[in-house]
């Protein structure tokens, strides 16, 4: 019990690279959402603010302070969609979770399986078939296929390198990550638009409402004006959602950033390995979320390496035992 404790308690989790990596993964997601509410907001007051000066220059006498007023309204309304904001904060935040907990599970995999096969349990290596690593998973595959091989004759040698892997010399762009980023970013972007725009509309027409019952309707001025600020109010949602969309694919960009050159890396000593460098190692600078992984992978190289040579000096002894039999 004492184990399980000390595994899920907060400051273990802190501590734990990988971990980091997820959980910030979902602080960025939430907070691209609540920078850009942030900004919405600010940018309704300073429209309030004008709005309520040009109110208090038709009369200095008027019967509310303006200003007061739209402050409440404005509070209000954060007041009143509070439930909604959390929910789609801690939502977004869980998102990120997943998302993290994805960009790192094709290392995952590798390492596990590295794991077991070091403390010599049966492992089979089995990438998804739809992950979005195409080059990691598939040339993985192709590495330990053939390092079982070696492990069964008890030698190591060299291997062809297919030649679609052979000119890869920096971090592929990965088209199926970015397809897939890109849809989760629209599902996103469209749902907090939609949640935004129905806020600053509702709120446009609560000052509508406040400012007929101030000046009157039968002020032409007041209409002109109240009708050319629909217009501001419009470029307001869908500048809230261009800033999401793009704060999002930055996002994207960002993460694959995180993994693009832990990938290459692999796959770099991978074919290392195959090309006759045995004692080609994964080393990454810059990325501590995938060192467990790396090193995991590294010790099953090594485990590899002895046990070939284990494998070779028993054999040599059994011939030479039969030779002296012979004899």
């Amino acid at each position: 019990m004492k184990d399980i404790y000390k595994k899920f308690r907060l400051k273990n989790i802190f501590k734990e690279d990988e971990s980091r990596f997820v959980i910030g993964c979902g602080l960025k997601f939430s907070g691209i959402f609540l920078g850009s509410l942030t900004l919405i907001y600010y940018s309704l007051w300073i429209l309030l603010s004008i709005n309520s000066i040009y109110f208090e220059s038709f009369s200095k006498d008027l019967p509310i302070d303006l200003k007061d007023s739209f402050l409440q309204l404005i509070f209000s309304k954060l007041y009143l969609y509070f439930p909604e904001f959390f929910a789609c904060t801690i939502l977004l935040f869980f998102v990120g979770l997943y998302v993290g907990k994805v960009l790192l599970r094709p290392f995952e995999q590798i390492g596990s399986y590295c794991e077991k096969k070091t403390l010599g349990e049966a492992a089979e290596y089995n990438p998804d078939q739809f992950t979005d690593y195409k080059l990691l998973s598939r040339f993985s595959e192709y590495f330990f296929t053939h390092l079982e091989s070696c492990i069964q004759e008890s030698k190591l040698s060299k291997q062809t390198i297919p030649p679609q892997y052979s000119k890869i010399h920096s971090p592929p762009f990965e088209k199926v990550f970015f397809f897939h980023f890109t849809m989760i970013v629209l599902i996103i972007a469209s749902i907090i638009g939609t949640l935004l725009g129905y806020l600053v509309l509702n709120i446009e027409d609560q000052i509508v409402d406040i400012s007929f019952r101030i000046i009157g309707k039968d002020n032409k001025g007041l209409a002109y004006f109240l009708d050319n600020q629909t217009r501001i109010y419009a470029s307001i949602v869908i500048s809230s959602c261009l800033i999401i969309t793009i704060g999002y694919l930055g996002l994207c960009f960002h993460l694959y950033g995180k993994i693009a050159g832990a990938i290459f890396g692999f796959f770099a000593t991978m074919r290392a390995h195959l090309k006759g460098s045995f004692k080609a190692r994964v080393h990454l600078i810059g990325y501590p979320h995938v060192r467990p992984f790396s090193r995991q992978m590294n010790k099953f190289l090594d485990h590899v390496e002895r046990q070939c040579t284990i494998d070779n000096n028993k054999k040599q002894n059994i011939s030479i035992v039969n030779s002296n039999n012979k004899r």
